[in-house]
């Protein structure tokens, strides 16, 4: 009993270290992402920064630059206009994060672990955005000149095309940030642990289609299991006729 109880305690101290650690990936990936997010987007909004030429990538298939973009709705432009409904569903997006994470058992495991840290930086960033945090405003000349702009600050633009085809003519990917990045990562990393959730689920539903097949093999007539018959003896007869007595 000793033996036991030893291995159950030490079991539990493993698991108590495990999901510790856990916890200080989450919060350091989370806390790491928000930053490199908000100081990139500092960068490149900055007035005196200037952003370099056009590079071309993949033998001139794609060109990469850095521009400077608001985006007042979702992911790829979407929904422009509700920036205050999306920073409601960033917030319920947080709330869900932590109640996975510390609710659900997402720190026993370490993919979930980073997918959900990912997911909870990129929220963070482009929330603190949608809330206006950034401090920046509408330039003269339009309507709502000198008022905050609740929108997302998108800087990373990739366009994708032949190499002769005229920029203008190009399919120019939605701006993004490193938030978006965040985001997507996270989300990707989700879709491929459910995948996997699928899979180690077959194992158990074989194992089980196994034991019911072999039930029903074991069963007799109507359904009734054929007891084992002890060595010497005779089996009984499933249809009710009783065992014949061992020679003495």
């Amino acid at each position: 009993m000793s033996d036991e109880g030893g291995e159950t305690i030490a079991e539990a101290r493993r698991l108590e270290t495990g999901t510790s650690r856990a916890v200080v990936v989450f919060f350091a990936l989370a806390w790491v992402g928000l930053a490199v997010d908000l100081w990139s987007k500092h960068v490149a909004f900055d007035p005196h920064f200037v952003p370099g030429p056009r590079q071309p990538i993949a033998g001139g298939w794609a060109t990469f630059e850095l521009t400077t973009s608001f985006n007042e709705g979702a992911l790829f432009g979407v929904g422009q206009g509700w920036t205050w409904l999306f920073a409601l569903l960033s917030l319920v997006a947080v709330a869900g994060v932590f109640f996975w994470m510390f609710r659900l058992g997402g720190r026993s495991s370490a993919w979930l672990t980073v997918a959900l840290g990912l997911i909870l930086a990129g929220t963070l960033g482009n929330l603190f955005d949608r809330a206006g945090c950034h401090g920046e405003v509408y330039p003269e000349g339009l309507v709502r000149a000198g008022q905050v702009r609740y929108a997302v600050r998108d800087f990373l633009l990739f366009t994708f095309g032949q190499p002769e085809t005229p920029i203008g003519q190009r399919y120019h990917y939605p701006v993004f940030n490193f938030a978006d990045v965040f985001l997507v990562t996270g989300a990707i990393m989700l879709v491929l642990k459910s995948f996997q959730a699928e899979e180690d689920d077959e194992p158990g539903e074989a194992v089980q289609e196994r034991q019911a097949a072999t039930s029903d093999e074991s069963a007799g007539p109507g359904g009734l299991t054929t007891p084992a018959s002890s060595p010497g003896t005779t089996p009984p007869d499933p249809l009710g006729s009783p065992p014949e007595e061992p020679a003495s």
